[in-house]
């Protein structure tokens, strides 16, 4: 039965170690989970090549309780500091409780090429602990991402996670072998910066062994203070709900998520702009 249980836990692990269904960042989650166009410190856990688009060093706290639970909590760091026409970036969240718990760390380069160019390199250590002697199993992961403006109002966001097709393994009590592939993700996405104060932003998603998703979101500013965002997302559909506020270097966004059968997704993350 122990290499039964171990089993279930990490088809669980490797969908959520790879980023899969859960969103990372306040921000992305108010607007129904995308991300693919933004820049943002909390890119490094959406399209990577977002940071190369921030302007000072960012550093970010986040947590959040998939669907109100204890055990389900999730905290974070992520860290930017542009250098040059780059832009390096640092992150690390941990998920779970003691009995079942993952981690990950993420190092990345993102690059502009011009004003209309972002390209970006990042490498995971996912880690998967199981409580009662279980065990517990890692891998190192790739992704790349690249956000390209085509006007002055569109940008295009593309990302894959996971092209090699990594697997988590490991060995039982019973020495029974078991290998689960981390999900491989190809996401696309398209932002429309309507006005100074009005962004839409639409994306699809596919593992190649599941299904394609689909994302919407909406960010309204109505003052330089104030943030309001919603969205919308597929598979299964959720509904998001969120809001920014601004005050001198230090910003705090807002989150929930609402899916009809699990109940409510909060989150919040606070971010310090250094310059």
């Amino acid at each position: 039965m122990r290499h039964l249980a171990l089993a279930g836990l990490l088809i669980s692990a490797s969908c959520i170690a790879g980023g899969d269904p859960l969103t990372v960042g306040a921000r992305f989650a108010g607007m129904g989970g995308t991300g693919l166009t933004l820049a943002d410190p909390w890119s490094l856990r959406s399209n990577p090549a977002g940071i190369a688009g921030l302007k000072a060093p960012v550093a970010g706290l986040l947590y959040q309780r998939h669907f109100l639970s204890e055990d389900l909590a999730q905290q974070g760091l992520a860290v930017a500091i542009p250098v040059g026409k780059g832009c390096i970036g640092l992150g690390a969240d941990r998920f779970g409780y003691s009995l079942y718990n993952e981690t990950r760390a993420s190092l990345a380069y993102a690059m502009r090429f011009g004003e209309g160019l972002r390209a970006a390199v990042q490498f995971n250590y996912l880690g998967v602990n199981l409580g009662g002697n279980y065990g517990s199993t890692a891998a190192f992961v790739g992704e790349l991402g690249v956000q390209a403006r085509i006007s002055e109002q569109f940008w295009l966001g593309a990302h894959i996670f996971n092209p090699s097709r990594t697997k988590l393994g490991a060995v039982t009590e019973s020495n029974v072998v078991l290998d689960e592939r981390v999900p491989t993700l190809l996401r696309a996405g398209l932002g429309w910066v309507v006005s100074s104060k009005l962004t839409l932003t639409g994306e699809a998603e596919k593992d190649i062994d599941r299904p394609e998703r689909f994302r919407f979101g909406v960010e309204y500013m109505p003052s330089k203070a104030l943030y309001l965002r919603t969205g919308i997302s597929s598979g299964p559909v959720q509904g998001h709900f969120g809001a920014g506020i601004r005050v001198s270097r230090l910003e705090m966004d807002l989150s929930v998520s609402m899916r009809s059968k699990l109940g409510a997704t909060p989150m919040i993350n606070l971010n310090y702009r250094f310059k």
